[in-house]
């Protein structure tokens, strides 16, 4: 009996790791990881200067997972512990939500405290100038979560995937193709190669709903509609001088986030290997793409694969986005810190879902297809488990909560938060692509 093989579509954070997880699950398995660009895919929002890894959730089930998560990166998962620094997260929050995150940790034996502003102030020096306000109460801190090297951990798991097995090929995909029986067989290529296997995992990200409506344009249940839309969050690698005045404030400073007001933000802290005076700050405000796709007659949203340069770091962005990210840096530091520069510019895409709960699940309009997609902007933290989760779907084996919360099908209660897109492109002055 032949092994079983499979597709998957996407080298970012949930295809790399369930390339390397269906290997060490099932050694015999014939695994193809097909991606737009060579590893690590520079387009894959996992690709990036570095990321969060937090576990600062509401919900529970998050949390539990995020935990699991953070012991990989600090140290239990070789392959990228070795990225991972250990910095701490600060978060400004509400009482009633505090109280919530502390309960949580607690229960699930993780450490966190609070602190209120004037001690953040006095412990951090680089937060002296903060503007807390908008709806801030207070702050939670977590010692033993920090941020990650995202580009060298990507690559060190689809490096251990392929070294285990795993094919990777270099292609866009264009479209799934479908046998007689409406099954999913493979994708063909914007080149007209084509790949098949006995099971196809769309890992597309942003990319998602378009390669859907492309695949089968008359068949609606086929289509992503209110699942999940591709958004962008803008990004900005800002230069830090030397002295006391710059990087030295930011010694010992954590992971900061702010999720309020005109300038929602997270900042990482300088640090990362070859950049050490770059700190990355995030305007927590996404931005829909809406483009009208001719042969389905829908407006979706789809990042610019044309000038996917666009989708890299860049200075080619309005004026207008740039302010954002000005405003982020004044906003979290004002005369704390003098001459941060920007640098250069990302804005960053994936799939948002309107509960933010992630699509783990078998396509039920076409078989041998699944979806393993609708990061909604807190995927990467999970980059060493999540795959074996997508793994357990695959062969039906996800524990009844999770098939629930991850389901194609599942009945969405949207929520407000500040990945929640709220404005186009179109909006945005000179926007161009």
């Amino acid at each position: 009996m032949s092994s079983p093989s499979y597709l998957i579509i996407g080298a970012g954070c949930f295809g790399a790791s369930t390339a390397r997880a269906l290997k060490q699950a099932r050694p015999t398995s014939r695994v193809t990881l097909l991606s737009a660009a060579p590893p690590p895919d520079p387009y894959a929002a996992a690709h990036d200067h570095n990321k969060i890894v937090r576990a600062a959730y509401d919900d529970p089930l998050y949390a539990a997972l995020a935990l699991e998560a953070l012991a990989s990166w600090s140290g239990a998962d070789p392959a990228v512990a070795p990225f991972f620094r250990q910095a701490g997260t600060l978060w400004s929050t509400t009482a009633s939500r505090a109280a919530t995150l502390l309960q949580n940790y607690e229960a699930l034996g993780a450490k966190m405290r609070e602190l209120d502003f004037e001690e953040v102030r006095d412990r951090f020096p680089v937060l002296a100038d903060c503007r807390f306000a908008d709806g801030a109460e207070t702050c939670v801190f977590s010692p033993d979560e920090g941020w990650a090297e995202a580009e060298g951990a990507l690559a060190a798991v689809v490096r251990e995937a392929v070294e285990s097995g795993v094919k990777y090929e270099v292609g866009q995909a264009a479209r799934l193709r479908f046998g007689m029986d409406g099954a999913c067989i493979g994708v063909e290529t914007v080149d007209e190669r084509t790949f098949e296997a006995q099971r196809v995992v769309l890992c597309t990200g942003a990319y998602t709903p378009w390669l859907l409506a492309e695949s089968a344009p008359g068949r609606l249940e086929m289509h992503a509609g209110e699942r999940m839309v591709a958004a962008a969050v803008l990004m900005c690698l800002f230069k830090v001088p030397p002295g006391a005045e710059g990087l030295d404030k930011f010694d010992g400073a954590p992971v900061m986030v702010y999720p309020f007001g005109e300038f929602p933000a997270e900042c990482i802290p300088p640090g990362s290997s070859g950049t050490p005076d770059l700190a990355k700050c995030t305007h927590e405000f996404p931005y829909t793409r809406l483009k009208h796709h001719g042969p389905s007659g829908q407006e979706i949203s789809v990042p610019p694969l044309s000038h996917a340069e666009r989708m890299t770091w860049t200075g080619d962005l309005p004026d207008a986005l740039k302010a954002k990210s000005a405003g982020v840096r004044d906003m979290l530091f004002g005369d704390a810190v003098k001459g941060m520069t920007p640098e250069s510019y990302r804005l960053c895409w994936d799939s948002a879902t309107p509960d933010e709960d992630w699509i783990i699940s078998p396509h039920p309009a076409a078989k041998n297809l699944y979806i393993a997609a609708g990061g909604s902007f807190h995927a990467f933290k999970f980059l060493p488990v999540i795959g074996k989760y997508v793994v357990q779907m695959l062969h039906g084996e996800l524990s009844e909560e999770h098939m629930r919360r991850w389901a194609w099908d599942r009945e969405f209660t949207p929520i407000l938060t500040t990945y929640t897109p709220r404005k186009d492109l179109r909006d945005v002055p000179r926007y161009y692509d």
